[in-house]
């Protein structure tokens, strides 16, 4: 049974995720003025294809590494990407692990996403990239959020960090997924699931976003909407918020923005909506194949599905100027 679990861990969450071909991506193309500098580096064995965004009058020196989320790859981003630009910051982003353009047949283990930022970090300074800006921060959403939140406990000279529905740690994923952990079976199937990510990843595994917020050193920025349908927040950045002992850690809580606190509300309603009808779909054997897919999401309005609050990222810039 324990075997089974992991197998079923391993096929439904540790795998490969690529462009499914039937989402929209947008590309630097969408964005006038976006200049797009193709690179890589390597995290362990797996080579990962990176980009450096920038603008012609970008004088920002503050250099931005963005985190991407669970299911896609740092092209579901551009729509942020691009508002940090907008203000004049330079953007380094990359596909992790077993994520569309870079190497890796899966995603190797829930902790991955940390152990790429790592692997990023340790490659700008390697290549004297760091080095050229006066500031290094962090943006990440989701299991982006939670590799950004934990990334001061290994580079201690991390100006400042903006955690976005940020997973609090790999354990708590783990112990909201299974569930009901007073259950015996539950917690002998959730001690073999811990067991596997640590064994995957023992560097960063005991990693936490509380842990690097009482750590002191960068400046943290955390927020989340109670809503989220995705990121239990009172296991997330509510928890962080109710535990922490750091009394200059900014919190910006929202109610009514779901998975996505830095979209408009009507994007974040827009969204769950699509993809509520689309599940519903898929379920009731109306969207099997590829071709179904893709006449399914024709007439979505994706610039309006990832409308960007305008007034987040004003504000988003201001606390990375610190």
């Amino acid at each position: 049974m324990m075997k089974m679990a992991e197998s079923i861990y391993r096929k439904n969450f540790v795998h490969r995720y690529d462009d499914a071909g039937y989402l929209h991506y947008f590309s630097a193309k969408d964005f006038p003025g976006l200049r797009d500098e193709h690179c890589g580096f390597y995290s362990g064995k797996n080579r990962l294809s990176a980009h450096l965004y920038s603008r012609e009058d970008s004088r920002e020196e503050i250099l931005v590494v963005f985190c991407h989320g669970i299911g896609g790859g740092h092209r579901s981003y551009l729509q942020e990407i691009h508002q940090l630009t907008l203000r004049g910051f330079p953007v380094f982003a990359y596909d992790n692990t077993g994520c569309f353009d870079s190497e890796g047949e899966s995603i190797r283990c829930a902790c991955q996403s940390l152990a790429d930022l790592d692997s990023a970090l340790k490659y700008l300074k390697r290549e004297g990239i760091f080095r050229r800006y006066r500031k290094v921060s962090v943006v990440g959403h989701s299991w982006g959020g939670y590799a950004a939140g934990c990334i001061p406990l290994y580079h201690t000279d991390i100006d400042s960090v903006i955690d976005i529905s940020g997973l609090y740690s790999v354990r708590q994923l783990l112990e909201d997924n299974v569930g009901g952990v007073k259950d015996p079976v539950r917690r002998i199937i959730l001690r073999r699931l811990c067991a596997f990510e640590q064994q995957a990843a023992p560097i960063y595994y005991d990693a936490s976003v509380l842990k690097a917020v009482d750590a002191g050193g960068a400046r943290f920025l955390l927020t989340q909407s109670t809503d989220d349908p995705s990121v239990n927040f009172e296991h997330a950045v509510g928890r962080v918020q109710a535990e922490t002992r750091n009394r200059e850690a900014v919190f910006w809580i929202f109610h009514d923005r779901l998975h996505n606190p830095n979209y408009t509300p009507d994007a974040a309603s827009y969204l769950a909506q699509t993809f509520g009808a689309f599940n519903a779909a898929v379920k009731a054997g109306r969207c099997g194949t590829l071709e179904e897919k893709q006449r399914f999401f024709a007439d979505v309005d994706w610039v309006r599905m990832t409308r960007q609050d305008e007034a987040f990222w004003d504000r988003a810039a201001e606390f990375l100027r610190g």
